[in-house]
């Protein structure tokens, strides 16, 4: 089990140091990565030619190879200082990203997608909730968590807009670098200030390192974890999914403005949910917790999927968004309550991979369903995500029963 001894003062303080800088990286990460990807999307689609479809491919490899290189950063987390891994990771991502306005071939793309997510990787999830756990041993993990995990959101409201402005004004071949140099100067400051807390060595010992890989063996093997990532694959193809549509679904009933007003609404309310979850989580069992967020995505979805005009829409938007950070939130939370910390990293990185099939095909498979009801109406699209949620609760139900959870907190070697 985690550990829940008591910090001295000054290290609680520091703690909330690491909270608003990890909070600014995460923005600057999502916001030049998870939240541009539509406008690079549009752009380079423009730019190089091709088909929207090839380039998106791209945003599928910068997803996937963001999920697999999470797996080595969680196992370098226990060899090397983290400081030294974020400087790492946010110079390749500012390079390959930079890179991208000279791209001459699709391929180009491809590539340098899928080595901006190995760096992104090494600034992102992976690393912040490692982070946050080790500080945060306590009762404040969630609020810290969900003060951290808000910058997942600011970043689509800060720098996305500025994004598309340059990409739109002076091209893809000088705003591009334009976006490396940013990222590299916004984030390699701020890493500086990252270190793990007094009493996360890095682990030496190669008995210790024999222990943690039989102790990891048994967690992730373990009937929990296996039912949590399939039903967290099919919690984030129906969120990314209904996100990723989101736009051109409320363009079919109503104007562009008020589709516009909609993901914002859909994004105020991810924030406005995540603090007050934060608050809510601390004080009720997480597992009621994270059943009510995936009751609440099936109803949002079922909103939008029905609604009859845009002011409804609008609100549909909204209580989908409640749900959205919740759900990214519950998961690392979950995975920290039930497994002890000097596995964790490399424990949520799995699942963090596996849950990556999920984001991958979301948005894939609600176009292709989309398309195959003729392309005029997303009535089915995101109905077939609300199934999507209903299925994850069930398993969700099914993997959390209380008779079967002490058996996890067993994993902790005497």
């Amino acid at each position: 089990m985690t550990n829940e001894t008591s910090q001295p003062s000054s290290t609680q303080r520091y703690g909330w140091v690491i909270v608003g800088v990890l909070l600014m990286i995460q923005t600057v990460s999502s916001g030049l990565g998870f939240y541009n990807m539509s406008v690079y999307i549009n752009r380079l689609s423009a730019e190089l030619a091709v088909p929207v479809s090839d380039v998106s491919f791209a945003v599928s490899l910068f997803f996937v190879a963001g999920g697999v290189a999470g797996l080595y950063i969680a196992a370098l987390l226990t060899r090397f200082k983290v400081r030294t891994i974020m400087i790492a990771g946010t110079l390749l991502a500012g390079l390959t990203l930079g890179l991208v306005g000279m791209a001459t071939e699709v391929w180009h793309v491809y590539v340098l997608f899928a080595l901006f997510g190995m760096g992104n990787a090494g600034i992102s999830l992976v690393v912040a909730t490692t982070l946050i756990t080790q500080w945060f041993p306590g009762p404040e993990r969630s609020i810290a968590l969900a003060v951290t995990s808000t910058g997942l959101s600011l970043g689509g409201v800060v720098l996305t807009p500025l994004s598309a402005y340059w990409l739109n004004t002076i091209g893809v071949a000088d705003t591009m670098p334009m976006l490396g140099l940013l990222l590299v100067f916004l984030v390699v400051p701020l890493c500086f200030l990252v270190r793990q807390p007094p009493g996360s060595d890095i682990i030496t010992s190669a008995q210790t390192m024999d222990n943690n890989a039989e102790l990891l063996a048994s967690a992730v093997s373990s009937r929990f974890f296996a039912l949590m990532a399939l039903a967290y694959v099919l919690t984030m193809a129906a969120q990314v999914g209904g996100i990723a549509h989101l736009y051109n679904r409320m363009e079919q009933i109503t104007d562009y403005q008020t589709a516009a007003y909609a993901v914002q609404a859909l994004s105020i309310c991810s924030i406005g949910g995540r603090f007050f979850g934060g608050w809510l989580v601390s004080r009720i069992p997480i597992r009621w917790f994270a059943l009510g967020n995936l009751c609440l995505q099936a109803l949002g979805l079922t909103c939008i999927a029905l609604a009859p005009s845009g002011s409804f829409a609008v609100l549909a938007a909204g209580l989908f968004g409640l749900s959205v950070g919740n759900l990214l939130m519950t998961q690392p939370l979950w995975l920290a309550e039930i497994y002890p910390s000097q596995i964790y990293a490399r424990v949520f990185a799995r699942a963090n991979a596996i849950s990556v099939v999920g984001v991958a095909i979301g948005p894939y498979s609600m176009g292709l369903i989309f398309d195959a009801f003729g392309g005029t109406t997303y009535t089915q699209a995101y109905l077939a995500g609300v199934t999507l949620s209903v299925t994850a609760l069930v398993i969700v139900v099914a993997a959390s029963r209380p008779s079967r959870m002490k058996t996890y907190r067993n994993l902790t070697p005497d």
